[in-house]
């Protein structure tokens, strides 16, 4: 998953760092439903990406008297070596990670359900804890929740002739709109894909597919599916390239559309706000539908995970739990990152924005895809399809059968 370096952490001084988690470290579990001991806590990002983390983190060791030890990890290498942990029997207590991770992780009975004394559920919105869910039991809980919609150039728009006030809300419209924003060398598109990404991959076919009318997860030879992969190659160009994918593409006005989650108006601002304004350069609108078909709201969350193996559970989900709080909401909601606890939209001036209504309107309609235990294959093979398809190396059909066949074999 793109991270867009847009998370901004600022080291202190006294929060104890460590290269690693071993079975030696001494840790105690809470047999009183008072937090103590030692928590270790793996993320993605490093210590030099944002003041309000460190300071809450810091802030709970002095409250509460526990050792959080924090070690950041790359987000690529992030499940490699949490699985090399689980395996190894020295998994740490507290672990964020994608969504797309936590139901093969519940099977093999790694995670610790939620517990509820340190950590009520009944605090977040409805839905937003059903991907972090397997067969009924919750194992986490949300952090950067979100939901897509669509973000689109309003220049480009009028350049084309085009209302910048009335922006697509169909899928058919997105295709109409495309073929007046497309220049004929292809250096300039309408919609512009996040190609080579499988979670992106995964929650566009499910949002083309199931807005139809279809299932998605266990076939693509089906008429949604060849539908999605033929409208998916008509639009966008896979050869443009940009160190920042499809949304440096539209930062630099060669995409006139992408479709992105609510943290990409904070990182288009830290971007340059004097070349792209919301409001002015561009905007936003509901994610798009099929004409007279389902609202389908692709979703993607990163979760808070804690480890079955840890001995200080209590501990752990009460440290989430701290973590989830007013102040950490409202200083997330600044940088477009959502905790969707209730209330969340109060928790700052962001909140009343126009992106943070789309995504509150948008709620219903989430889908998270498959919650299977091959998630992750599953999204690298729709990834595989899709790119396949947009590079010409694979009709529609022969795509759809390799994702067919690659999917039995996950099963």
């Amino acid at each position: 998953m793109a991270d867009l370096t847009r998370r901004g952490l600022l080291a202190a001084g006294a929060l104890t760092l460590l290269a690693g988690c071993g079975k030696d470290q001494p840790r105690q579990q809470a047999a009183d439903g008072r937090p103590q001991g030692t928590v270790n806590v793996w993320l993605h990002g490093s210590q030099d990406t944002g003041r309000q983390f460190q300071e809450l983190v810091h802030r709970y060791m002095a409250d509460f008297q526990v050792d959080v030890r924090l070690l950041y990890l790359p987000v690529g290498q992030l499940d490699a070596k949490l699985l090399t942990a689980f395996s190894g029997g020295a998994p740490p207590d507290v672990f964020k990670i994608g969504h797309w991770s936590f139901p093969a992780h519940a099977k093999k009975n790694r995670l610790a359900p939620v517990d509820t004394k340190a950590l009520p559920l009944q605090n977040y919105e409805p839905g937003t804890t059903t991907p972090l869910t397997y067969q009924d039991v919750p194992y986490g809980v949300p952090v950067d929740f979100n939901p897509c919609l669509l973000y689109f150039r309003k220049d480009r728009f009028e350049e084309a002739g085009l209302d910048p006030g009335k922006p697509p809300a169909t899928w058919e419209e997105i295709a109409e709109y495309s073929a007046e924003l497309t220049s004929r060398d292809r250096r300039r598109v309408g919609l512009q894909w996040l190609y080579g990404d499988p979670q992106w991959a995964l929650m566009m076919l499910t949002a083309l597919v199931k807005g139809k009318g279809g299932e998605f997860g266990k076939k693509l030879t089906t008429e949604q599916g060849l539908n999605a992969l033929t409208y998916m190659s008509k639009l966008g160009n896979p050869q443009l390239s940009n160190p920042l994918g499809a949304l440096g593409l539209f930062y630099s006005g060669e995409a006139a559309m992408v479709v992105s989650g609510a943290f990409l108006g904070p990182a288009l601002e830290k971007l340059g706000k004097d070349k792209l304004t919301f409001g002015k350069q561009y905007g936003v609108a509901p994610m798009p539908a099929w004409a007279g078909g389902t609202s389908v709201v692709p979703a993607y969350t990163w979760g808070w995970g804690v480890a079955k193996d840890s001995p200080n559970q209590f501990t752990a989900w009460h440290l989430v739990n701290y973590l989830q709080g007013a102040p950490s909401v409202t200083a997330n909601l600044d940088n477009g990152i959502i905790i969707p606890a209730k209330g969340w939209r109060e928790a700052g001036p962001r909140g009343k924005s126009e992106i943070m209504k789309i995504v509150a309107d948008s709620l219903p309609h989430v889908d998270f895809g498959p919650i299977v235990p091959g998630a992750l294959e599953l999204a690298k093979a729709a990834a595989g399809a899709v790119d396949s398809v947009a590079h010409g190396k694979a009709t529609p059909a022969q795509a759809a059968a390799a994702f067919d066949t690659t999917v039995r074999l996950i099963r």
